[in-house]
């Protein structure tokens, strides 16, 4: 870079030997050496005299930084630029090693992102902070904790001492690989990809392509893809995974067996034919359940997170209502059944043995936790109905009655889709349409009536 005191401010000097003229206006004796014998400059930006000194040479880098070149020979070369309000400085005893220097330097400062230089642990603090999100757009309980613990056993051991600004696409991609499964990695990449863009908003990375990293099997076993139907959603629920009314006869048979008799059998069929989640089962009570209409409004559901149980508001905070039929398919007198209950919750919680009024309460009058209600309640009726094998392995799990529940209302009601997606609580009609009636469906009809 050039020395030379330029005639005019705002002159552009690239790579130049020092200033010859400079050190003439100098007395003799004094003439400056500095930058002699460097090799090409590495600092670009147009030059000015100092303010303080019309002699002295300042380049106007980029992003506001002046550098000042050295006066006598072995001094250092400076920078100064203002970062997150303060003033600060960089210095180098050669043009390279300060070049090298401010490359960071005008990373962030193009970027707007004054945090890059702390730590990845203070990141993943931003990211799972729920003040940085408005308190209608906050994680629920339990997605805060899934996040928080993908972070704690992955992100963690992996950037928490990296500065943000030193974090790469390795790294990224070595906690992805981390996960133990494709679909555990693609639920990271999903963590990953939604810290980053909170990193970047919050000033601590500048990169959006430290997102693009995808699980990696490495030494592991790669499993292979699982075939689709052509033309079909992704969300497309196949027949198989759906049991049949005469199924569901069987598990509620089964556990009405049990240790509870009936109203574990009607916990199913309830599930079955209205279509509640397991948690929102686990919290209904006296107060929804409309027996004359046949309609229970969904207004919470029980959770469990890092073992404290939670009542909140359904998914996706979205309150409905839904009925349930007379009888079911195989002439459960489920509305009967339902009424009766209604009427012992009461009694119950007027004694003060199920104090919340709960429909369906754990033994001890409490609301249920979903591991004690699968180990203690489900796991010996799914071997009594066939639901699973001799090894534990089955198509169908709690969550099948929601399917049962869904079709039966589209294919035996006839209900309309839009309809069916209120009262299940599917965010939209075409989520109904692509899980349980395809796109594929009457193809074959239609090209076999066209072909004649």
């Amino acid at each position: 870079m050039a020395l030379a005191a330029p005639a005019k401010p705002k002159i552009n000097t690239n790579p130049t030997q020092p200033g010859r003229d400079r050190a003439a206006r100098r007395a003799p004796g004094k003439a400056k050496t500095a930058g002699r014998g460097r090799g090409p400059a590495r600092v670009s930006g147009d030059t000015r005299e100092s303010v303080r000194d019309s002699a002295r040479v300042v380049v106007e880098a980029e992003c506001g930084i002046l550098v000042y070149p050295p006066e006598e020979a072995g001094e250092p070369w400076r920078a100064v630029f203002t970062e997150n309000g303060r003033r600060r400085y960089r210095q180098a005893m050669t043009e390279a090693e300060l070049a090298a220097k401010l490359e960071k330097v005008m990373e962030r400062l193009r970027a707007c992102a004054p945090d890059m230089e702390r730590p990845g642990a203070d990141l993943i603090a931003h990211y799972l902070d729920p003040d940085r999100l408005p308190v209608a757009k906050r994680w629920s309980r339990r997605h805060a904790d899934t996040q928080r613990r993908l972070c704690q056993r992955f992100a963690a051991p992996v950037i928490a001492a990296v500065s943000c600004q030193d974090i790469t696409i390795d790294h990224m991609q070595q906690i992805v690989s981390a996960a133990p499964t494709p679909s555990e990695g693609e639920r990271l990449h999903r963590c990953l990809s939604a810290m980053v863009t909170a990193g970047i908003k919050g000033g601590y990375l500048a990169s959006p392509r430290l997102r693009e990293v995808h699980w990696q099997a490495g030494d592991r076993p790669v499993p292979e893809p699982e075939p689709s139907t052509s033309g079909e959603s992704a969300l497309w629920v196949d027949p198989a995974e759906i049991p049949a009314a005469a199924d569901i006869a069987s598990l509620g048979q089964a556990l009405a067996a049990g240790r509870r008799g009936e109203l574990d059998e009607l916990m199913a069929c309830t599930a079955a034919y209205s279509g509640l989640r397991q948690g929102e089962l686990f919290a209904l009570t006296t107060g929804q359940i409309a027996p004359d209409a046949r309609v229970i409004t969904v207004d919470r559901k029980l959770i469990e997170v890092a073992g404290q149980l939670y009542v909140e508001a359904p998914k996706c905070r979205k309150y409905r209502s839904t009925i349930y039929p007379v009888r079911t398919p195989q002439g459960y007198p489920l509305a009967e059944k339902l009424a009766t209950r209604v009427e012992q919750a009461r009694a119950e919680q007027q004694a003060g043995i199920n104090p919340l009024g709960l429909i369906f309460p754990s033994p001890r009058g409490r609301h249920w936790r979903s591991s004690n209600f699968d180990r203690r309640v489900l796991a010996p009726a799914y071997q009594a109905a066939s639901w699973r094998d001799a090894s534990g392995n089955g198509d169908w799990t709690w969550h099948s009655l929601r399917h049962v529940f869904c079709t039966t209302a589209l294919f035996t009601w006839k209900l309309d889709a839009t309809d069916v997606s209120r009262m299940a609580g599917h965010a939209n009609y075409r989520i109904t349409l692509d899980m349980y009636v395809g796109t594929t469906k009457g193809v074959l009809d239609r090209a076999r009536q066209a072909t004649q």
